[in-house]
């Protein structure tokens, strides 16, 4: 094939990876592929089209373009994916909190929708902007992708406000959880939530922090690794 057009097709198909970033790794995550996999691929291929649009640079300019040009080309390329797809500090973070909570009223609530239930809670509130977040883009695809239960707990909120934040969050499905007594100590600082917390044996297992719940910590928790 002509080198010419080998270039606008890796230079078009880079873009696109860079461009459609975000609506890939919704794709892969559907598809079934881990959290960190799908976070990963559309740099992957987003860095082997740009070496392909390099060489093939490099092999058609002469003298002192051939030796700069493809390493710009090649960088440009990587500055633009990362521009449009940044990574944030707690991407790949997995730590959280180790814990063993019985005495919990989030716990108590959860476990009377369902005294066996196992899984993520989100510990949220309705005017929470983070928590709002952190439910349309981690909590409904935990959900959604089934491989793991998955359910918000809200201090407090009335019927209308359900039904915006079920709007505001995309998450028309998901089972909600109130806080049943609001004098009940939850033993969670609210000034920090989003919270994610996994029960497991009729236990608060585990605690991450917003930015802590990373794509590797996700993978754990479907994994059912803890």
């Amino acid at each position: 094939m002509n080198s010419k057009i080998l270039i606008v097709i890796y230079f078009i198909s880079s873009m696109l990876c860079s461009f459609f970033g975000s609506v890939l790794i919704m794709y892969f995550l559907h598809w079934g592929f881990s959290w960190v996999a799908s976070y990963v691929l559309p740099w992957l291929f987003v860095v082997i089209f740009s070496i392909l649009l390099a060489k093939t640079i490099r092999y058609l300019v002469k003298g002192y373009y051939k030796k700069w040009l493809p390493m710009v080309v090649f960088l440009l390329h990587l500055v633009i994916h990362f521009s449009l797809n940044p990574i944030y500090e707690g991407d790949f973070n997995k730590m959280g909190q180790t814990k063993s909570l019985v005495n919990n009223q989030i716990l108590t609530d959860v476990l009377k929708l369902d005294s066996n239930f196992e899984g993520l809670v989100c510990v949220a509130s309705v005017n929470c902007p983070y928590c709002i977040e952190a439910i349309r883009n981690k909590v409904n695809l935990v959900y959604e992708r089934g491989k793991v239960n998955a359910l918000v707990y809200l201090g407090a909120g009335d019927a209308e406000l359900l039904r915006v934040f079920r709007v505001n969050t995309d998450a028309p499905n998901i089972p909600i959880v109130i806080n049943s007594n609001l004098d009940g100590v939850i033993d969670i600082d609210e000034k920090a939530i989003p919270v994610f917390l996994y029960v497991k044996n009729k236990k608060i297992i585990h605690l991450w922090r917003n930015e802590q719940l990373g794509f590797p910590a996700l993978d754990w928790i479907e994994n059912k690794t803890l």
